[in-house]
């Protein structure tokens, strides 16, 4: 009897649970109107509208993108991540008992960010995106970015949202870099994209060369020139090559190189490799391609 009190007072609790962090409220539509006309919900959550009538309705809102056509017997959901009132109506129907408010707790800006990927190489292109709380196209926000070593954001440039608030926005990181959003005066959260450098290796002979690209120099860093072994599936070091002086082919991009020579073998799979020990702290460890010894 014990236990069975306690099985039962543990599934009411887990129901009480459930109610409490609900994020979604209910309105049917009926013949006579909206039932409950008015909801109150947090901001990030939604309402879903029910049709239970023999007719379709339609769930139009003043300063929403959200707007939905209902047929009989199905339902729709608007999610809301703006705080504010915001006023809807059915306008295929007369009266007030088809009109009705979503009143949403929270602020009323907000703008997210999230990167395509956490990590890419020097210049590579990757797509920044997120969306606006009030939903709305035509928006400006502004990307702003913090490289590896510096104290403050700068612009990176804007983006303009679409259907939904929806916006995009492309960059080419140099450098670990941590991005955020703006609209108007609300920041988002921040997002860092790591970089790689870019790594060549070319191979002569027994002469190799070996450049790597970077937004700064890699001056008497160590990088291991290694041959891979499918016995035992792992890259092994034949040596160590130490990088030599930098050039600036453009501005912002440094090389650095590296020309060495080794005893190799016909059929040997070679690569160089940053590890991240010599990388440092704003740039991940990068491998460059694989040569094949024919």
């Amino acid at each position: 009897m014990r236990r069975l009190f306690i099985a039962v007072a543990a599934v009411l609790a887990l129901t009480a649970l459930g109610s409490a962090t609900a994020a979604d409220r209910a309105v049917t539509i009926s013949r006579t109107g909206f039932v409950p006309a008015d909801v109150t919900i947090a901001s990030g959550d939604s309402v879903t509208w029910r049709n239970t009538d023999t007719a379709a309705h339609q769930v139009v809102f003043a300063k929403t993108a959200c707007n939905l056509t209902i047929q009989p017997g199905a339902s729709g959901s608007c999610t809301f991540r703006a705080g504010g009132k915001f006023n809807y109506r059915d306008p295929s129907q007369q009266g007030n008992a088809f009109r009705g408010t979503v009143t949403v707790t929270g602020a009323r800006t907000s703008v997210t960010i999230s990167a395509a990927r956490a990590t890419t190489a020097f210049l590579v292109p990757l797509n920044l995106s997120g969306v606006i709380s009030s939903q709305q196209a035509n928006e400006s926000v502004v990307v702003n970015g913090r490289e590896c070593g510096k104290t403050a954001f700068t612009r990176v440039g804007a983006a303009t949202t679409t259907a939904g608030g929806n916006w995009t926005f492309a960059v080419k990181p140099t450098i670990n870099t941590t991005y955020q959003a703006r609209l108007r005066a609300t920041d988002s959260s921040s997002v860092l994209v790591k970089v790689r450098p870019k790594i060549r290796l070319t191979r002569v002979g027994s002469r190799f060369k070996a450049r790597l690209t970077a937004a700064q120099s890699f001056t008497g860093k160590t990088i291991l020139f290694q041959r891979y072994r499918p016995a035992v599936r792992r890259w092994a070091t034949l040596k160590r090559v130490t990088l030599g002086a930098s050039t600036t082919p453009t501005a912002g991009t440094l090389v650095t190189p590296a020309n060495f020579r080794s005893r190799i073998r016909r059929g040997w799979r070679l690569r160089v490799l940053l590890p991240q020990a010599q990388a440092g702290t704003c740039y991940l460890a990068a491998p460059s391609n694989t040569l094949r010894v024919r």
